[in-house]
C-alpha cells in the first residue's frame, strides 16, 4: 500500500512538475513579449522626443520672426479699414452720379 501511496505521490509530483515547466515556458513568453513591447515604446518615446524638439524649434523661430512685427499692425488695419470704407463710399456716390448724369444725357438726347 505505501508503495502505491509512493507511485501516486510521484506521478502527482511529474505532474506538477510539468505544469511548472509550462508556466515557467508561458511566463518566458510573456516576459519576451513585454521586452519587445518595452523596445517598441522606447522607440516611439524617442520619435515622440525628436517630433517635440522640432516643433519646439519651429515655434521659437516663428516666435522670433513675430517679434520683428511692429506692435501697430493691428492699429494700422483698423486705419487702412476704416480709409477703404470711405473710398468705397465716394466711388459709389462718383459711379451714382455719373450713372445718373448718363442717364440724363441719354434722356436727353431720346428728347430732341
Amino acid at each position: 500500500m505505501s508503495n502505491v501511496f509512493a507511485d501516486d505521490w510521484v506521478i502527482k509530483l511529474q505532474e506538477s512538475l510539468t505544469d511548472l515547466k509550462m508556466t515557467a515556458t508561458n511566463l518566458d513568453t510573456k516576459l519576451d513579449q513585454l521586452t519587445i513591447s518595452l523596445a517598441k515604446l522606447e522607440t516611439s518615446m524617442e520619435d515622440l522626443k525628436n517630433i517635440t524638439s522640432n516643433q519646439e524649434t519651429r515655434l521659437q523661430l516663428l516666435e522670433a520672426h513675430c517679434a520683428r512685427i511692429p506692435d501697430r499692425l493691428n492699429e494700422d488695419f483698423a486705419l487702412m479699414k476704416s480709409q477703404l470704407k470711405g473710398y468705397r463710399q465716394f466711388l459709389w456716390m462718383t459711379a451714382t452720379g455719373l450713372f445718373g448724369l448718363i442717364l440724363k444725357a441719354v434722356y436727353d438726347a431720346m428728347t430732341i
